[in-house]
């Protein structure tokens, strides 16, 4: 293994997953470089012309939370082995001209992601809503592909237009499930589907039957799940208690967490309602932003 990180050894050494991780890689022929506890470059030394490409161990790390130290090996293995195959067949694709924007354009969609994804790569993002960074993708067989300013810079489009095309595919895949519960006065419902991008649905949460007369309130913890509940003046305190606490659970359980953060939909607009924050005490501390006070008060008003 080699390191940016002179101490990269003792970071290695005192982290059970990383030993595991490096393992399984160098068995595959990959070369490893550690970026940080949860990022590794690699690359084929026998190929001459490959790319390093970045591997992140946030998800991983996740799941294996969740299992008992035992199981970790066998989790590592099926992680980075689904991993590396779909990126072998991603380098065998020999059908898609990413130059040729024709041809992936019905391919284009687009996800929310927290607003760092893609610091170090200049992705096609822009700002969702505070927190939130609305990004696009292409769809490939096997995995996504997050779309970069290089791949498109020849293309016959500006950037607007592309944000454009990958929410029209994303709505045209059709629509999300709608799982309602009753919680303390008012309904909460958790939007899910069989696809990549359930996140993308929060910018029109009022497709679905979960609006009140002030929009929506929302949490996004994850890629798989939106969770929204009506503004209605009695519901109010009930939904944010709830909602805090799905979020929070979530987005700390993973895997592809986005954000702890409740946020607020109204009139096609998403902005930040709350941050959501662990006390030293391990409470939560909730800091309800200055425009959604406002929309408080104005609803306890009427």
């Amino acid at each position: 293994m080699e390191s940016h990180d002179g101490g990269a050894g003792s970071v290695v050494g005192d982290d059970p997953l990383l030993p595991l991780v490096l393992t399984v890689l160098e068995h595959y022929g990959y070369a490893c470089t550690l970026i940080s506890t949860d990022e590794v470059e690699v690359s084929r030394p026998d190929r001459a012309d490959d790319t390093p490409y970045r591997i992140r161990l946030t998800n991983l790390r996740q799941w294996t939370a969740r299992e008992p130290r035992d199981q970790w090996p066998a989790l590592v293995s099926d992680f980075l082995g689904s991993l590396i195959a779909a990126t072998e067949a991603d380098l065998h694709e020999g059908g898609l001209d990413l130059d040729d924007y024709a041809s992936v354009r019905s391919l284009l969609r687009m996800r929310l992601y927290a607003e760092d994804i893609g610091d170090d790569l200049d992705v096609v993002r822009r700002p969702a809503a505070p927190g939130l960074s609305e990004v696009v993708v292409i769809d490939k067989p096997t995995t996504l592909m997050v779309l970069t300013a290089e791949v498109v810079k020849e293309w016959p489009v500006d950037r607007d237009e592309l944000f454009r095309v990958a929410r029209e595919n994303v709505r045209s895949d059709g629509p999300l499930d709608a799982h309602v519960q009753p919680v303390g006065g008012t309904r909460i419902a958790s939007l899910y589907g069989d696809t990549a991008y359930v996140t993308g649905h929060a910018l029109w949460v009022g497709d679905y039957p979960v609006t009140g007369p002030y929009g929506a309130l929302l949490a996004i913890p994850t890629q798989s799940v939106v969770h929204a509940a009506p503004l209605e003046q009695a519901a109010v305190p009930g939904a944010v208690n709830r909602l805090i606490e799905l979020a929070w659970a979530e987005y700390q359980q993973g895997p592809r967490s986005v954000q702890p953060h409740i946020y607020r939909w109204h009139e096609g607009v998403l902005s930040l309602a709350g941050t959501v924050e662990q006390s030293a005490d391990g409470s939560l501390a909730v800091h309800i932003t200055p425009e959604f006070q406002d929309c408080l008060e104005e609803l306890i008003r009427d």
